[in-house]
């Protein structure tokens, strides 16, 4: 087998088992929202949001959907709890 083909096999692997050998350390994201777009952020394990919705509670529709497409390389956005 070729060394480009057996690159592109072991990319597929990768990427069909990236719940266990991807993490994600950090990143930046623009979301394009119904009504604004949004920056999301993620640095060690730490979400952030320029939403107000992040701003009020720590937690968005935004953050949301980057975990889910992240799934398990990302750490999850926890919901405060308020006591």
């Amino acid at each position: 087998m070729d060394s480009v083909a057996s690159r592109i096999i072991k990319a597929r692997q990768y990427a069909a088992e990236r719940d266990q050998r991807i993490k994600v350390h950090s990143f930046q994201v623009e979301i394009h929202g119904e009504n604004a777009e949004h920056v999301v952020g993620y640095n060690g394990g730490e979400w952030s949001c320029d939403c107000e919705e992040f701003a009020l509670r720590a937690i968005c529709a935004h953050v949301m959907a980057m975990e889910e497409i992240l799934g398990d390389s990302v750490e999850p956005a926890m919901i405060p709890v308020r006591g």
